[in-house]
């Protein structure tokens, strides 16, 4: 695909799409990049998510407009890069991207809108995307990458729901006045704890709740237990050595190969009892 594209398209295609040293790079600072800019906004709630009575100023209006422009660059650089541009709006991460962007930039024009930021969370979306097709750096990640990704789905999972509680209650719960307050009532309401002193307000709000109950009883529980057990079996196939199989896998799902040759016993598999 690179002999079709010449200058500017050509480096930046490399960037985020080749392999080797600086596209590594690259995409990792950008991983990072979201992450501080998500690390920030939870770290300075009385800057990042008031409402227009708090008028973000000084050294925290050059960081938002930073991250917009950094934002809005990126994006603009993979739809620069994109082959088939007409389709390039129906992906969820580039929708995410610019939806984080306008609301970063739309506070600046309507102040009452501040509280709209918190959808820079959004780009976590983009983290899962980028640890699902990137070889994990170091033996112990590359060995646990599973793990790790779900444990990323959970992250991200947990925060776009609580962008969502913050969001709908905003301005009408006085009990939800910040971003970890919605994350306060989002983790009680996913593990289904419930401490009962944040309560959702309004109907739409209490259908958020019960949809979120429901999520919690079987995604995030889910989720929880495949980090702790994990429902993949890692035992190297004899012939095509792929080492990631289903846990109740007989063959290799690649090649078809036996993945217990008679007399080996599958991990964990308890020795039968003998007959009477």
């Amino acid at each position: 695909m690179h002999e079709h594209r010449k200058g500017l398209n050509r480096a930046l295609f490399w960037l985020y799409s080749g392999h080797g040293k600086w596209p590594n790079i690259f995409r990792w600072s950008m991983l990072v990049f979201d992450l501080v800019t998500i690390g920030l906004f939870l770290v300075h709630p009385s800057i990042s998510w008031h409402g227009s009575d708090v008028l973000t100023t000084g050294i925290w209006l050059a960081v938002d407009i930073f991250i917009a422009i950094v934002i809005s660059l990126d994006l603009a650089a993979r739809f620069y890069i994109e082959r088939h541009r007409h389709r390039f709006f129906l992906r969820l991460t580039n929708l995410a991207d610019l939806v984080v962007a306008a609301t970063l930039l739309v506070p600046f024009v309507a102040q009452n809108m501040v509280f709209l930021r918190v959808f820079r969370v959004v780009r976590l979306v983009r983290a899962y995307e980028f640890l699902d097709h990137q070889r994990m750096p170091g033996r112990w990640l590359h060995y646990n990458s599973f793990v790790v990704s779900k444990v990323v789905n959970l992250i991200v999972f947990v925060f776009i729901v609580t962008a969502l509680v913050f969001v709908n209650q905003h301005g009408t719960n006085e009990k939800i006045g910040n971003y970890l307050d919605a994350l306060y009532f989002t983790v009680g309401t996913l593990t289904t704890t419930g401490f009962g002193d944040i309560t959702m307000q309004g109907t739409l709000g209490r259908v958020l709740a019960i949809v979120m109950m429901v999520l919690g009883v079987t995604l995030f529980l889910q989720l929880i237990r495949a980090i702790a057990i994990g429902d993949k079996l890692r035992h190297e196939c004899p012939a095509c050595t792929l080492d990631l199989h289903e846990r109740d896998a007989a063959h290799c799902k690649r090649c078809g190969a036996n993945l217990f040759p008679e007399g080996e016993k599958r991990a964990g598999e308890k020795e039968a009892l003998p007959r009477r």
